[in-house]
């Protein structure tokens, strides 16, 4: 009985973030009620709050689901000892770009939607900032002088502009070209991969 009660809890999860999606495509999330998501899902408010404390809740666990896919593609080993930083930064943007277009429809909604674009600007922030390692301030580097904080700042905005664009125009490029769209700094060998 056990068994049969979890199946259909994560059934329900599952049609609830399905329904969220859905109405992200035609609104804004802020714009959509508890009460919206339960009648498009076909199942009473009292079991939406049976699962989800509230809709941010449902949208958290919508985006955490994402965030932990992309992170679990991106641990297996990308590139080979004897490749390069620049090379392995290009596998681990096309990583990025891989997982991206296997979840579209949940990343088409989500860079349309001011809350979900904090919430990736806050998780990709934290991801790069792991990964950025730039020069020592002796080094005769022309970027010796920027502030990290700028440099993830800058790459997080570029990250999220170049997803919406891919997104928004079809995704018209395979990820393995992503190389070509890379920001100064991956060449640079910033990354600790």
């Amino acid at each position: 009985m056990r068994k049969h009660q979890d199946i259909r809890a994560r059934f329900t999860r599952k049609l609830l973030q399905e329904t969220l999606i859905a109405l992200l495509a035609e609104k804004r999330f802020e714009m959509i009620t508890v009460g919206e998501i339960a009648e498009r899902a076909m199942v009473n408010r009292a079991t939406f709050y049976r699962h989800y404390q509230d809709k941010y809740a449902l949208g958290n666990s919508l985006f955490q689901e994402a965030i932990d896919q992309l992170t679990c593609d991106l641990r297996s080993p990308l590139k080979s000892p004897s490749a390069s930083e620049v090379e392995g930064a290009t596998l681990l943007l096309a990583a990025s770009f891989t997982h991206i277009a296997e979840y579209s429809r949940l990343y088409r909604v989500m860079v349309r939607n001011v809350w979900f674009t904090a919430k990736m600007y806050d998780t990709l922030a934290e991801l790069l900032g792991k990964r950025l390692h730039l020069p020592p301030r002796s080094s005769q580097n022309a970027l010796e002088r920027m502030p990290e904080e700028l440099a993830v700042a800058s790459l997080t905005n570029w990250l999220i502009s170049m997803i919406r664009w891919w997104l928004e125009n079809g995704m018209p490029y395979p990820p393995s070209k992503w190389r070509f769209g890379a920001p100064p700094l991956f060449p640079l060998g910033f990354f600790k991969l």
